[in-house]
């Protein structure tokens, strides 16, 4: 039985090594996408979305407000045709107030949901961040140093054979 460990060549191993950092370098760019996607959302719902369903909201109250004072005019001038034209107009627009104010209570629930729903699963994502910082890294440095003690290893077990 021989004493010492045969070491013909490192490469597989430098080529985990380099493998390896790539794919830190990808997952951490990933990790960092996911964890800024998710603050853009909560911020589209706290703010973006809110004040353009708002305004919205307003729009169609004071179109509604216009096609209903047109709808008295019409009723005062006993405008018939008008009249039907109107309601017709005035019932779409009571519609598409009320879908929007239905989309408004799905984004607040959304916002309400958001820290149970939403940043659980981002707080995996910063753990796995947190085990790559750390752990992964370390590997790579034990890797790197496994690779330079085999490779003095193996250049002083060839000098010493000859």
């Amino acid at each position: 039985m021989s004493d010492r460990a045969h070491v013909t060549s490192i490469e597989s191993l430098e080529q985990f090594r380099s493998s390896l950092i790539l794919f830190l370098e990808r997952a951490c760019l990933v990790l960092d996408e996911v964890s800024d996607e998710v603050k853009r959302t909560r911020i589209w719902l706290q703010s973006e979305q809110r004040i353009r369903l708002e305004h919205e909201k307003k729009r169609l109250n004071r179109d509604l407000e216009m096609l209903e004072q047109e709808m008295f005019t019409a009723r005062l001038s006993k405008l018939q045709n008008a009249k039907t034209g109107l309601e017709m107009q005035i019932n779409k627009k009571r519609r598409a107030l009320l879908e929007l104010e239905g989309t408004m209570r799905a984004v607040a629930g959304w916002l309400r949901n958001f820290d149970s729903g939403v940043e659980t699963e981002a707080r995996k994502v910063e753990k796995l961040r947190h085990m790559i910082d750390t752990d992964m890294k370390r590997s790579i440095v034990f890797l790197t140093a496994s690779i330079t003690n085999l490779d003095a290893y193996s250049s002083g077990g060839n000098d010493a054979e000859s």
